[in-house]
């Protein structure tokens, strides 16, 4: 009972100033030298793994192993109409990696990053860097609808993750090096260094420290190095504003990216849902796991054909850089011109969505970081043709509004608000559209927050119980579970016991109280000390049935997917120290028990960790 209180009090040694110096440049050099080699070979390995795409790629459309493919322009085949397998094809061969190699590669990557920094310290199995590449590859390169920055978040996080457990470093420094990895991987894919810092930063370790900052720094520059050794130092989107598009024509055009932000906002949040209930829906379908991403690659390739009947292009195919090019560039010369046009990218729009959910939620493969973007532009083009026509002579060409749209839409998806801006700075090395930009972003977050604390990437995480936190500075209660403090074991009294036989009980044991359970096992109620002090106090007879001596509280319960923080509010409101935990769709089910001093345990050893770390 006493050994909460002996661990409250004992004292750690103090280190002397001069050694402590030293530990630090110690600890300094050794993760800027990991971070270096991290950097280096995730960077080798984006190259890679954007060859291994073209293979892929080349090999189901082409029929031939060849590493040239123009991402930028529309995909081409001469498979006809026998397209529509293909994705199915590719499907099955990633369902069977996902269940035989590594489950978690399932997805788009980033939550499972998320969930083993917040749950596991860091620590990731080393295969599923690997096992993710190769399912990445076969999912995009057989046309499903899927980014590239999912895939290589975890390739570089997963290798991150593998050294610092190598050198057999603390969970604080794994996470560095798995946060190092993640932006690696982003700088060498999308020539932006900056915003992959950014985004380890805002989405991975949710903290801005000298210690963390300096090697994602290194990390990001060394791949970034690597990449324009191999590929030279091309931009991601290779629009150069030549004619003026990305401007701001008229402060009267602000108003109008307010609505825009507002849209996007709403619009992601759309995507968001539908791409879960997608998911949701293959999750219950009672098939072999392995054949629904076979299954959503079928729906996807007949969603293809259609597209490519009635328009003479499959469009949300693949991760889709060439359907995007001409609305960024207000390329007037497509299909339909005007308030057609909208309508037009307003329905590519919706069937990205149908393809992405499609592709991801039956168990295949990717990012959703490039399916934002196309559908961002699509979104952002089409209001630009609207107001185009209703505002002529103030607003800028649509292909400005499209790449506003894309860093808002994805700032609506993610609420990684400055990794938006600055990453399509980055990916088009356009400054000119930033004042827009930053403010249809910061609008698409606000309205995203307003209506859902979820986004893309915490909503799935949420689902198992983990809660996650925008906060720079996170409350450890808020990121614990109950479920993963609770006492399982827990020592019950029955109704049918005496008020002398639950004093004996609290003298034997020293327990504070005891939940009560009925003859079928389920939760009656509960019994203080106090309430068996009292109750004796008045002289009652011990032969009493407990159920009949008056309890001094009501009874108050706990769900284990609620934080520990919760527990401590209701702790605090109801005056107990301990707390029921029962299911929450069986509110007489009890599941275990919590104790005020069990929380504070969590929260010292949580706390020491943070400190000599």
């Amino acid at each position: 009972m006493f050994d909460g209180m002996r661990e409250g009090i004992r004292k750690s040694r103090p280190r002397m100033p001069g050694r402590q110096k030293k530990a630090d440049i110690k600890e300094y050099v050794l993760l800027g030298f990991l971070a270096t080699q991290i950097g280096i070979v995730v960077g080798l390995a984006a190259i890679g793994f954007r060859y291994l795409l073209s293979i892929t790629h080349n090999m189901f459309f082409l029929g031939q192993p060849s590493l040239e493919y123009d991402s930028y322009s529309y995909m081409t085949t001469n498979l006809g109409w026998f397209i529509f397998v293909i994705p199915a094809v590719g499907g099955l061969l990633v369902g069977l990696l996902v269940k035989y190699a590594a489950p978690e590669v399932k997805g788009h990557g980033v939550p499972e990053v998320m969930e083993a920094v917040i749950k596991k310290g860091g620590r990731i199995r080393p295969r599923v860097g690997f096992v993710k590449a190769i399912a990445s590859a076969i999912t995009i390169g057989s046309g499903g609808s899927a980014g590239r920055e999912g895939p290589i978040i975890s390739i570089g996080s997963s290798g991150g993750s593998a050294l610092g457990q190598y050198f057999n470093l603390s969970d604080e420094k794994v996470r560095i090096l798995v946060g190092c990895g993640a932006s690696a991987g982003i700088a060498a894919t999308f020539n932006a260094p900056i915003a992959a810092v950014v985004f380890s930063l805002e989405l991975i370790l949710l903290e801005f420290r000298t210690k963390s900052f300096i090697p994602l720094v290194i990390s990001s520059v060394m791949a970034t190095v690597m990449a324009h050794l191999f590929l030279g130092n091309e931009i991601a989107f290779p629009i150069r504003d030549i004619s003026g598009i990305y401007t701001l024509n008229s402060p009267y055009e602000l108003p109008l990216y307010l609505i825009l932000g507002v849209i996007a906002g709403i619009s992601a949040l759309f995507f968001t849902r539908f791409f879960y209930r997608i998911e949701d829906l293959f999750d219950r379908i009672r098939i072999p796991s392995y054949t629904k991403p076979m299954m959503g690659g079928l729906f996807l390739g007949v969603l293809g054909l259609m597209l490519f009947h009635y328009f003479d292009h499959y469009y949300v195919f693949g991760v889709g850089y060439g359907a995007m090019m001409p609305v960024l560039l207000s390329n007037q010369s497509m299909l339909f011109t005007g308030v057609e046009l909208a309508l037009f990218l307003l329905l590519l729009l919706f069937l990205k969505m149908v393809a992405t959910s499609l592709t991801l939620g039956s168990g295949a493969s990717g990012g959703v970081f490039a399916p934002s973007l196309w559908m961002g532009a699509m979104l952002g083009g089409a209001f630009g043709l609207v107001v185009n026509v209703a505002f002529p002579t103030i607003a800028a060409p649509f292909g400005a509004y499209a790449l506003v749209g894309m860093a808002a839409f994805f700032s609506g998806t993610s609420r990684a608000t400055l990794t938006a801006i600055i990453i399509l700075f980055e990916m088009t090395s356009t400054y000119e559209i930033i004042l827009p930009l930053m403010f249809a972003c910061v609008v698409s977050d606000g309205v995203s927050t307003i209506l859902s604390r979820d986004t893309i990437y915490t909503m799935k995480i949420r689902k198992k119980g983990i809660v996650y936190s925008y906060d720079r500075e996170v409350n450890i209660l808020e990121t614990i579970a109950v479920e993963e403090v609770m006492v399982r074991d827990v020592d019950c009294i029955t109704s049918d016991l005496t008020l002398g036989d639950v004093a004996d009980k609290i003298l034997l044991t020293g327990f504070q109280g005891f939940p009560c359970l009925n003859e079928e096992g389920k939760l009656c109620g509960m019994v203080t000390h106090k309430d068996v002090r009292e109750a004796l106090g008045r002289d009652m007879d011990r032969s009493t049935p407990i159920t009949e001596i008056e309890t001094h509280l009501p009874l108050v319960v706990i769900y284990p997917d609620e934080t520990l923080e919760r527990a401590m509010e209701k702790m605090a409101s109801s005056d107990y120290g301990h707390i029921p935990v029962v299911d929450r769709e069986d509110q007489i089910r009890l599941l275990g028990f919590l104790t005020r001093r069990d929380i504070i345990k969590v929260y010292r050893e949580k706390t020491r960790e943070r400190v000599d770390q």
